[in-house]
């Protein structure tokens, strides 16, 4: 590692950085925290927990002031607004009202006893409670009186704020009558109803005039108790609000006792979702939900201390594209332009026509959006890359979730993110090549340039005849654009190009991760549980000559099944009129990969109609296209993964088994990491915290009751992931123990220095087999049977399939 080889004062200077980096990733947290506060006081959370309660006990006090007016013989003048809009909205009328007067992000910089703001007095209150009355109830009456024009209108607005309420009701000429006098009398008549309760108080003051005469005012305030409540829920929220990033020195290690990472420990993050730590203690705390085990520990720990840099050049040719404005390799524009989507309403056409143009310019709307999401993340992308070359070299730090898979807390500059940032970072040891180093780098270019479903040979082969093509794109990338991928997603340029760099340079050494794919990994493991030989040969868990495609052979059952039904469904002949010679493998392997983790038949749809496989189809009749594909695909996957639904319908029996028992899912995998199927209800409720949204809004609150149904949806994805995540902490595990230092590992795609390839592509096929060599639902079925203290029905039956021929399979990742 760089950092052991470091003298004490570089060290010490980088820890320094370090602290100030900590320092200012809170600060900038706590400013967008209390600037998003600043916009409306009264939807922050703490405020909206306070209304919410708030509201439960004022309710009685209105009602009860509604009930006596009603049967009173005479009515007051000032009552009306109370009578229309209710006992329920009148309480959160008047809760607002005073939050937004009083609280400020100044009101709660500080400690509780340290406030020095006063509250606002009672007639500013008692005006903003009736006016607020009043402009509701205009509001009202005009989108009931004018609801077509309000309709109209809201397909163009998203939230109906109070200005564009109020616009709204002046529009259609819509006003509450009430005299000056009797809105003051009804914001004061609101107040004193509120000071009855035990949430809102009135306290008289003598205040000093600047003629030096005294003066008593009527102060508005919460009760003292839930002031010091709120500011303690603001304090631990402004310091969640953190945007992370990567670290300048190693990140402290993760323990049992207590979670690692950064320095600062408000910063870190749980090792584990949920995750108890103890940090004043030397014994870990006893944990409720999902975690480690020391192997687990060991692994994500030496993942943390890789050591990367940011690649300059790859830095540079993408600053240069980007803010020329190119947008090539999937770049995002360089220029802020506003949404504009010049095509007139047709307000004189049919209600289809008008549906087709919102459908048009919402899907317009969306893509912009993108856009400009995507240009702002550059920006910060960029801006970090340059503040990180300063310093040379630096870490990610990384966390698990439930099921034990690990991520970055930082996704910018991450190798578990985007081509962008994959492509802008890189080991920071370049290491000469031996071999077979160099024979695994040129494998890795290859598999970048989409060469990787020939055998390794040829993908060696295809680098040696391109010499001279990734020779050009180094010397002048900007001429010689070969290297561009025109994909929108899974886009690979700048990786491509960082590549090219690396193998043009004359030091016959490399820095590159060279990354080794599973073949559809949840496929893999799922005909290993089943012992299904045809699946196994498939995903190349059992050797082969050469790669298997399990993509291309569920596309061509696809083909297949449309033919055979080509007279039951008129769709099936336009499929393959469009792909003659076949259906492609890219319609197929996004369902096909997800179909492992219990695919719905919307996810199908969905996919088709995210990657633009039948954008060829009329946008009119598209839908129906998307779905006959869809159904197609389905009967294909249905077919040819028969064994692994049968592992996934037993799995959702034991599931329905422990909610019928009111209790969650536990398992062990083979890591050691200890998984809690943690699901549970969600109790709806129904708010009126928008008083001017067309739309009602809701709050989810968790309770600890099990939900059986989510359990029983998620189990199947959450079971595969937490054998995957098991398999590559074992790999890990045994790639530490020979002394290798540098990672980058996403779940199902291992990588490493090209030098280490040929150990790291044993040990996967090792702990596979080692893993696989028992049967892990019989595992499952016993962890569950522990936990449940019942017995349950027995494991689908297994096929014949050798799990120990993956020790021979040179393909089962490449």
């Amino acid at each position: 590692m760089i950092w052991e080889n470091e003298s004490e004062d570089v060290q010490l200077d980088r820890r320094n950085g370090q602290i100030l980096y900590e320092q200012s990733m809170l600060e900038y947290g706590r400013q967008k925290y209390w600037k998003d506060y600043e916009r409306a006081p009264d939807e922050g959370i703490p405020e909206q927990c306070l209304i919410d309660s708030s509201i439960k006990e004022l309710e009685d006090k209105y009602q009860e002031w509604i009930d006596r007016i009603c049967s009173s013989p005479k009515v007051p003048s000032w009552v009306y607004p109370l009578m229309e809009l209710g006992s329920r909205k009148m309480a959160d009328i008047t809760i607002r009202a005073v939050i937004r007067h009083w609280f400020s992000p100044a009101y709660w910089n500080g400690t509780y006893n340290e406030h020095i703001h006063k509250p606002p007095v009672a007639q500013k209150i008692a005006c903003q409670i009736a006016n607020d009355a009043s402009d509701i109830i205009a509001y009202q009456q005009a989108k009931e009186a004018n609801y077509t024009d309000w309709k109209k209108q809201s397909k163009f607005i998203k939230n109906w704020t109070l200005k564009r309420c109020r616009a709204f009701a002046e529009k259609m000429q819509t006003n509450v009558k009430l005299s000056t006098k009797a809105k003051h009398s009804f914001g004061h008549h609101m107040l004193e109803i509120a000071c009855s309760s035990n949430i809102i108080e009135m306290r008289k003051e003598k205040i000093k005039t600047r003629s030096g005469k005294f003066r008593t005012c009527s102060f508005i305030e919460f009760h003292p108790e839930i002031l010091k409540e709120l500011h303690k829920r603001h304090d631990i929220l402004q310091n969640s609000t953190l945007v992370y990033r990567p670290m300048l020195i190693p990140p402290v290690d993760h323990t049992l006792i207590a979670s690692g990472g950064y320095i600062s420990r408000n910063l870190r993050k749980p090792v584990v979702q949920r995750y108890q730590n103890n940090y004043f203690g030397n014994m870990p705390k006893q944990q409720k939900f999902s975690e480690p085990s020391e192997l687990v520990l060991r692994g994500i720990n030496g993942m943390q201390k890789t050591e990367w840099v940011v690649d300059v050049k790859v830095y540079e040719v993408m600053k240069n594209l980007f803010e020329n404005g190119t947008q090539l390799a999937n770049l995002p524009p360089y220029d802020f332009d506003g949404f504009m989507y010049t095509e007139e309403y047709p307000k004189d056409g049919t209600k289809e026509d008008q549906a087709k143009w919102m459908q048009i310019r919402e899907e317009c709307w969306g893509n912009w959006y993108k856009s400009e999401q995507a240009r702002g993340r550059m920006l910060v992308r960029l801006a970090l890359a340059e503040d990180l070359i300063a310093w040379d070299y630096f870490y990610h730090v990384y966390t698990l979730d439930f099921r034990g898979r690990a991520y970055t807390t930082c996704e910018l500059l991450s190798p578990q993110s985007s081509d962008f940032d994959r492509g802008l970072i890189k080991f920071a040891a370049r290491k000469p090549l031996n071999s077979e180093g160099v024979y695994w780098r040129k494998v890795n270019i290859a598999n970048l340039f989409d060469q990787d479903k020939g055998t390794f040979d040829e993908r060696v082969q295809w680098v040696d005849d391109n010499y001279d093509m990734l020779l050009r794109i180094a010397q002048d990338p900007y001429e010689n654009k070969d290297w561009i991928d025109d994909r929108k997603k899974k886009n690979k340029s700048f990786r491509r190009l960082q590549a090219a760099f690396d193998y043009a340079m004359e030091d016959n050494c490399s820095d590159i991760a060279v990354q080794l794919d599973g073949k559809c990994n949840g496929n893999q493991h799922w005909s290993s549980i089943m012992r299904d030989e045809k699946i196994a040969h498939l995903t190349s868990v059992a050797p082969d000559e050469k790669p298997q495609d399990l993509y291309q052979y569920v596309a061509d059952n696809v083909t297949e099944y449309c033919r055979v039904h080509i007279n039951e469904n008129l769709w099936f002949n336009q499929f393959l009129d469009y792909w003659e010679t076949g259906i492609n493998r890219d319609v197929t392997k996004r369902s096909t990969m997800c179909e492992a983790y219990g695919l719905t038949f919307y996810g199908i749809q969905k996919y088709i109609r995210l990657e633009g496989h039948v954008d060829w189809v009329p946008r009119a009749t598209r839908g129906g296209a998307i779905v006959e594909l869809a159904r197609a695909t389905q009967a294909a996957l249905d077919q040819t993964l028969s064994s692994s639904n049968a592992g996934k319908a037993y799995l959702k029996e034991i599931s329905d088994v422990a909610s019928d028992l009111n209790q969650h899912l536990c398992w062990t995998t083979p890591s050691g990491f200890k998984v809690i199927h943690y699901y549970t209800q969600i109790q709806t409720r129904r708010s009126i915290a928008k008083l001017f949204n067309s739309r009602e809004l809701h709050f989810f609150v968790k309770t600890d009751i099990p939900n059986g149904k989510a359990a029983k949806q998620a189990i199947s994805p959450n079971y595969i992931h937490s054998l995957d995540a098991a398999h590559m902490f074992l790999v890990l595990a045994t790639l530490l123990a020979h002394g290798i230092t540098d990672f980058c590992m996403i779940h199902d795609s291992y990588g490493c220095h090209a030098n280490d390839v040929p150990l790291m592509a044993k040990t996967t096929r090792e702990e596979f087999a080692g893993m696989h060599r028992k049967n892990q639902l019989q595992f499952f079925k016993e962890d569950v049977e522990k936990s449940l203290g019942v017995n349950l029905p027995d494991v689908p039956v297994q096929g014949d399939f050798d799990v120990d021929s993956v020790l021979d399979s040179q393909y089962f990742f490449a």
